[in-house]
This record gives structure tokens, C-alpha cells and sequence, in this order.
């Protein structure tokens, strides 16, 4: 064999060899799992649900709630609904175009009253219900 031949299969050799020696392995760090969004709550002392209660026609519910001021000026009307905890159906709130969407009473300080409309007559007495006002949510309040 020649010599050039002999060279050349030596530096095939050696590729080959080259190729299929051990690889260092790429370690790809594990992602974090995803951490959950926090539960809308807020410190029970800044909204508290005093009554909840259905006209007598079953068309509306009444809620009566203690809230800060600070908190109803911050609120969006989006943030105020009522859900029905067996279908899961948000129900909204009475806008009346004299007293507002949260109407306060006289003599009552931090007392609001909320009317939701009970469209479709989906809300029924003694049924759950979730009040939503803002960040704070209570849930498993039984509808009278």
C-alpha cells in the first residue's frame, strides 16, 4: 500500500473513532412549575357581608355589606357580581341612574346596599352563592 493510502485510512480511523467517542451531555435545567394566582381575598375587616336576601318576587337580591371608603371608591363595576355556586352563572348588579351602583343608607356608616338581578330566574332561595366586591370574595352564603 502506499504511503498516502495508509494516511488516509489512518485519518478516516481516527474520525470515526472521533465520532463516536462519548459526548459531554448539555444538562437543561428543569422549569419552575408555574406558581398559581393567589385567591381574591382581602382582610375580612375592610368588607363584611351583613345580609343577603331575595325580594319577594324572586326578580332581585338584596345585599347589605359594611365597606370602607377607600374600597368603594377603587372598585370597578366589573368587580361586583354575584355567582350562583351550581352553575357557576355571575349575575350583575342593579345600576339604578338616580342612587348609583352601591347605595348607601342614612345613619349607617360604611353600610352599602347591592342590588343584583336575578335574570332568568336562575337564583332560587337556599341555594350557594359567591358575593364578589372587588378583591374580596365570600363564598357559601346560603341565599334567603
Amino acid at each position: 500500500m502506499s504511503r498516502i493510502v495508509r494516511s488516509f485510512l489512518w485519518a478516516t480511523v481516527l474520525f470515526l473513532l472521533a465520532s463516536c467517542a462519548a459526548k459531554k451531555e448539555e444538562v437543561i435545567p428543569t422549569p419552575e412549575p408555574p406558581v398559581p394566582a393567589p385567591a381574591p381575598v382581602v382582610a375580612p375587616h375592610k368588607v363584611e357581608v351583613i345580609q343577603l336576601k331575595m325580594t319577594d318576587d324572586q326578580e332581585y337580591v338584596n345585599v347589605k355589606i359594611r365597606i370602607k371608603e377607600s374600597e368603594l371608591n377603587s372598585l370597578d363595576p366589573s368587580e361586583v357580581y354575584l355567582m350562583d355556586e351550581a352553575t357557576g352563572k355571575r349575575y350583575p348588579v342593579v345600576r339604578l341612574q338616580r342612587i348609583g351602583k352601591l347605595a348607601s343608607v342614612p345613619g349607617e356608616k360604611g353600610v352599602r346596599h347591592i342590588i343584583f338581578w336575578n335574570n332568568e330566574g336562575g337564583l332560587r332561595i337556599g341555594k350557594l352563592v359567591t358575593i364578589t366586591v372587588g378583591k374580596y370574595q365570600k363564598k357559601h352564603v346560603l341565599l334567603r
